[in-house]
């Protein structure tokens, strides 16, 4: 799809109604080449009819957390109560910010819906994930707010050992500010929500999504319980061993462990768990479909923050690619892993191409 072709269905997700001479005054161009555009969306199926009626599940949504990441890295053993010899980067992050991210490195009309303050760090944040390819129109700039930001220490193995996380500017993600995003977020083929967001917010959202297929990134034990009373409107679900323990109340130790919780979240109407086990893979089950354990792909780890939120966007990627669960499964894993090889939250060059090349030479 041609850049103006996008723009021009960027405003008219923001109004349906919209005159063809206000979009071509927005644009700065002449209204014969809006209704140029226009017709050649509808001849493509983007717009179903009158009234600029868009075709659906063609985009995603991604609602929760956007951060700057500083992130500290130790060069030996890491030695507590001390002064370690390392280096400090910056850079943008959150969870549903880096799958937003993800998603459009991975081909995919991406959106963003989240809050940013009218700081330094808001500003960058804003620009580089505009950079990236994400539609910004609803990232939302908070006058007299902080950015969130989240610090965290990585040890000689790459494994996070702590972190601090200011994100308190979230509680102002209200269920008023969502609902300006109401028809976006109606007629996307997918929405992707992290648990970065207060209860309330969560609440409208799955009150108001409707029948859109909604996946959900736990984030961590302590949020994943935000979610306990909304799992049946929940159609994928990606938590980590400890995450599922915490929402289940299955001590999760074996592979047969992982498929009674899988079992159980089903009970509650999740559709489909990717639970991942750690080094050994990731156990996936899908309601009356398949179930098995994918092992985890071999890949020398330079840095763990950010390989969920790879895997997350490559099964919402595989989802509007109309991929199998199996194959999501893997492909996600893909994503996952060339994640963990890279200093940066988000691997630069992801692309479907990379990832098949990468499962490629590891099959």
């Amino acid at each position: 799809m041609a850049n103006r072709e996008k723009q021009i269905l960027q405003i008219i997700r923001r109004d349906p109604f919209i005159q063809q001479q206000e979009i071509a005054e927005i644009l700065g161009v002449s209204r014969s080449c809006v209704a140029g555009h226009i017709m050649n969306l509808t001849k493509k199926g983007n717009i179903k009819g009158k009234g600029y009626i868009l075709s659906e599940n063609s985009y995603a949504v991604t609602i929760g957390a956007a951060n700057m990441d500083v992130t500290s890295y130790v060069f030996s053993e890491l030695i507590y109560g001390d002064s370690n010899p390392g280096k400090n980067k910056s850079t943008v992050g959150g969870v549903g910010r880096n799958i937003a991210h993800n998603i459009a490195l991975l081909g995919n009309e991406s959106y963003l819906i989240s809050v940013i303050g009218d700081d330094i760090y808001g500003e960058t944040l804003f620009e580089q994930t505009k950079l990236s390819g994400v539609y910004t129109d609803y990232l939302h700039k908070l006058s007299g707010e902080s950015t969130s930001t989240y610090h965290s220490l990585i040890d000689e193995q790459g494994e996070m050992q702590v972190a601090v996380n200011d994100m308190s500017i979230l509680e102002k993600l209200t269920p008023a500010l969502l609902s300006q995003s109401k028809a976006l977020i109606q007629n996307a083929g997918i929405l992707i929500i992290d648990c970065n967001l207060t209860e309330d917010a969560l609440a409208w959202l799955f009150s108001y999504a409707g029948n859109m297929p909604i996946f959900v990134d736990t984030v961590s034990t302590f949020k994943a319980n935000k979610i306990r009373h909304w799992l049946s409107h929940i159609h994928t679900l990606k938590p980590n061993r400890l995450e599922a323990e915490i929402l289940s109340g299955i001590k999760i130790t074996t592979l047969a462990d992982a498929a009674n919780a899988a079992f159980w979240f089903h009970q509650q109407g999740v559709q489909r768990i990717a639970l991942s086990m750690g080094t050994e893979g990731v156990y996936y089950s899908e309601i009356g479909g398949v179930a098995g354990c994918s092992p985890a792909i071999p890949i020398n780890i330079v840095n763990a923050n950010g390989a969920g939120d790879a895997m997350m966007a490559g099964l919402a990627h595989c989802w509007l690619e109309g991929m199998s669960w199996e194959e999501s499964i893997r492909f996600s894993q893909g994503c996952s892993a060339l994640t963990l090889s890279s200093e940066l939250t988000n691997y630069p060059n992801l692309s479907c191409s990379r990832v098949k090349k990468l499962l490629e030479s590891k099959s």
